[in-house]
């Protein structure tokens, strides 16, 4: 999907198109062919919003049933850069009110979006359905034609709908908790007590000329996926700490270490496209 959009849902899913649809349907965010990506954080539903052309934040807040105030703690670098750039991702926390599990009666495709899980390590798909979605495993395995019960970091799994009108602040029953940078590297510190550390170096590539402003994360060909793992820039001294959420995809040259998003490779200094790190990541 690969131009426009993060490098994120390639580690993701590893398919074209999701929410590829550059224009909104009847002034509605979204449109009938986007598919939603949704993750589970700390028992938080979370969609992952990419940004289409003339969005902006008043937009978004509105259609998700947010608060500008609460953008903003979800989103601090909106504090000092309020411009949406076209293919940015968004994280919003999602009710489970907003998500249609089943078709019902009068199901009426054009005014609803698929919904994605996207599976993590260690997910099974009994927890997944019992305890994220509180649905029967047989109805998401008939869902996504599934003859067994194996699933595997990465997969996307059809869990429900959204409708296309959006999201009501009603249907949240509580405020918005911001999130840190720093709960990445708290986050680190914790996982190398029981995973072995590993130290490399080698040649990073990022997309310099993306204007995504999304989160601090890396493709890896070896760390565990979900884990953290430390980048430092040694000509500017910087480190990051970005979540490994997927592997290198295929078309890298062989001599890449590390693919990191446009926002942590920021966060350390980076000018060229491809430049040399240090790397701290657990297996």
């Amino acid at each position: 999907m690969y131009t426009t959009l993060p490098l994120l849902l390639i580690g993701l899913s590893g398919a074209v198109g999701l929410m590829g649809q550059p224009t909104a349907v009847n002034g509605f965010l979204l449109a009938p062919k986007d598919s939603i990506l949704l993750t589970v954080d700390n028992g938080q539903k979370m969609i992952h919003h990419i940004v289409k052309p003339k969005q902006t934040l008043f937009s978004l807040a509105k259609y998700y049933g947010l608060s500008l105030e609460e953008l903003y703690a979800l989103h601090p670098e909106f504090q000092t850069d309020p411009a949406l750039r076209t293919g940015s991702l968004i994280g919003i926390p999602i009710p489970n009110r907003a998500i249609r599990r089943y078709k019902g009666t009068n199901f009426d495709p054009a005014k609803f979006a698929p919904i994605y899980y996207v599976v993590q390590p260690g997910d099974n798909l009994y927890q997944i359905c019992k305890r994220h979605f509180s649905m029967p495993v047989d109805s998401i395995k008939a869902r996504n034609n599934l003859h067994h019960e194996q699933i595997k970091p990465g997969q996307l799994l059809h869990i429900g709908w959204m409708g296309l009108e959006g999201i009501l602040a009603e249907w949240r029953t509580s405020a918005v908790a911001p999130t840190t940078d720093q709960a990445h590297q708290l986050r680190f510190d914790e996982e190398k007590k029981a995973r072995k550390e590993v130290i490399s170096q080698g040649v990073c590539f990022w997309q310099r000329d993306s204007n995504e402003k999304g989160d601090l994360y890396a493709l890896h060909r070896e760390a565990k996926i979900g884990t953290v793992m430390a980048v430092n820039n040694p000509m500017s001294r910087r480190t990051v700490f970005a979540k490994v959420i997927g592997r290198i995809p295929v078309g890298y040259a062989g001599n890449i270490e590390v693919v990191l998003s446009p926002a942590a490779a920021r966060q350390i200094g980076a000018r060229d496209p491809r430049f040399f790190v240090k790397i701290r990541f657990l297996k």
